[in-house]
């Protein structure tokens, strides 16, 4: 089990970006999410949980382990939902690919009366939360794409 641990190659690390290049990314969301806007502005989420889940069993009969008596009785959703609130809603739907996070911030800053900074670090915070969830990517400007190419290169060679 330690041997197994050992055995395991690092995890890339994710590039550091600077506060301009953070702001200069374009947001997007995941096309296979479905989403809604309710009477109140906020939306629901509804993430697809079908190949999820098919992939889960995959893995388990290729290990041999069957699925129990447990997961035969209760029957798996088909989706999971999520409510954002007012201001989650208001960035989901700034989310669409052509504006970019530098756009957002002043827009909520305007908005909410924020301090920009504030907004930017929430922002980053969220944004980075949707993205590990598989919700939204980023649209990188051609020029912080290539700069993170050539790191990536380099920290393959080394």
């Amino acid at each position: 089990m330690i041997l197994d641990k050992l055995r395991r190659k690092k995890k890339p690390k994710a590039p550091r970006l600077s506060r301009s290049e953070f702001l200069s990314l374009k947001p997007i969301r995941n096309p296979i999410v479905k989403w809604e806007k309710n009477e109140k502005g906020e939306i629901k989420i509804a993430i697809p949980l079908k190949k999820i889940r098919e992939e889960a069993k995959k893995r388990k009969k290729a290990s041999g382990r069957a699925f129990g008596l447990f997961s035969r009785l209760f029957p798996e959703p088909e989706e999971k939902k999520i409510q954002l609130d007012e201001i989650g809603s208001t960035v989901w739907e700034l989310c669409d690919g052509k504006k970019t996070t530098k756009e957002i911030v002043d827009y909520l800053c305007e908005k909410y009366k924020l301090l920009p900074r504030e907004v930017e670090v929430s922002l980053s915070t969220y944004l980075n939360s949707l993205v590990k969830r598989g919700l939204i990517a980023f649209i990188v400007p051609e020029d912080l794409r290539e700069r993170l190419a050539r790191e990536s290169e380099e920290e393959q060679k080394s």
